[in-house]
């Protein structure tokens, strides 16, 4: 059966949660880890942070910081590889959604023959990959919580959104610790990204009452703590609150998922190597005007919390240009004002539209997506 709301990854959630890795190690019976990060992650001391706290305790560990932004099938694959080979029972993530999706696909290929992309094909059966610890140290994409995956196939330079209902993390440390140290600009991006993250699951067709009003939540906390943590990186409670929104958000994603925003997000972002996060910022507003004739409602909500002002007289099409331009305002509160980038010719907005209107993804949107109203979408978003 398809439940309304599942929710089964274990989560430990509080400052200094990371002391209990070692617990949780026993807890799962794991001996050895293979340690999934990026070079940042290694640099900065968290990965040999970790490795230690295992040591301590009695477990081995395998580092493996090849990670990289947009993560490439061949880094999965590789690392997978090297997984199996160290004889690792259990795969630990950390660092931001690259980490965790990197991980997510290493840990899928223990159980799974093939390389990860085998496993874009909605067909292509996948067992079960237990084993895979999440330690987010960025509040954005939710991949802990979340039963999907995006890996770039570079051959094709398009990203490929892998549904990984049995390839979720069996558990997840969040420390909001851990999150302090982002720099401002990543803060910023990936804060939006969870505001992308809950509209869209918000006005999915997948959406259902509790999801709704877990959104409903998620918006509002970003709204109220993602300007906090922009300007002190040390509020610990602003931290703590993004933190636990962009996991929930991700939770959202894997019960009624993202639609045609994160499609043109997706695509722009594989063919311009745009920030997720930025390119969700921007595919926001166009996304609100798309939708508000369909769902005036909800998208009036986003407004509410948005803090636009309504008679009761608007149209749904003046519902959208309302909510939009109130999300631009807060977007414009940290300076993110322009995209930075030329609108393409129409050639090439074609060949894209195209792209967003056969994503996955847009097949969940409230809106039928069609090649020529995609070209319209995104002529908004430029």
């Amino acid at each position: 059966m398809n439940f309304t709301l599942l929710q089964k990854v274990k989560v430990i959630e509080k400052k200094g949660a990371l002391r209990q890795l070692g617990e949780l190690m026993r807890e799962g019976g794991f001996h050895h880890a293979f340690l999934v990060c990026d070079g940042g992650i290694a640099k900065m001391g968290l990965a040999e942070k970790i490795q230690t706290i295992l040591e301590k305790e009695g477990f081995a560990c395998t580092l493996y910081d090849k990670v990289q932004p947009d993560p490439p099938s061949t880094v999965v694959d590789e690392g997978s590889a090297l997984c199996r080979e160290a004889g690792c029972d259990c795969v630990i993530a950390v660092g931001g959604g690259s980490s965790i999706d990197t991980a997510k696909g290493i840990n899928i290929l223990r159980f799974n023959e093939g390389r990860i992309l085998d496993y874009a094909d909605p067909a292509k059966k996948m067992h079960p990959a237990t084993g895979l610890i999440a330690i987010p140290t960025t509040s954005g994409t939710g991949s802990e919580l979340s039963n999907g995956l995006i890996i770039s196939d570079v051959e094709k330079g398009v990203k490929a959104p892998i549904l990984a209902v049995e390839g979720m993390s069996e558990y997840t440390i969040l420390d909001p610790e851990l999150t302090v140290g982002m720099p401002v600009g990543l803060t910023l991006i990936t804060g939006l990204d969870v505001f992308s993250h809950a509209c869209e699951s918000y006005t999915s067709i997948l959406s259902t009452t509790p999801t709704d009003m877990l959104c409903e939540k998620i918006i509002e906390d970003v709204i109220t703590y993602l300007p906090r943590a922009v300007a002190d990186g040390s509020d610990i409670t602003a931290r703590e609150r993004m933190l636990s929104a962009a996991s929930l958000g991700g939770w959202m994603l894997a019960c009624s998922s993202a639609h045609v925003g994160h499609s043109v997000a997706h695509v722009l972002g594989a063919t311009f190597h745009m920030p997720h996060g930025k390119a969700c910022a921007f595919s926001l507003p166009p996304t609100l005007e798309f939708i508000a004739p369909v769902v005036p409602e909800k998208v009036k909500k986003i407004g509410l919390l948005l803090g636009a002002d309504f008679t009761g007289k608007e149209t749904p099409v003046e519902i959208g240009q309302k909510a939009a331009e109130a999300y631009r305002n807060f977007r414009a509160r940290f300076g993110l004002t322009s995209l930075g980038m030329d609108m393409p010719d129409e050639n090439r907005l074609t060949v894209l539209a195209r792209a967003v209107a056969h994503e996955p993804l847009a097949g969940l949107c409230p809106v039928s997506v069609t090649e020529d109203n995609a070209l319209s979408l995104l002529k908004n978003f430029f």
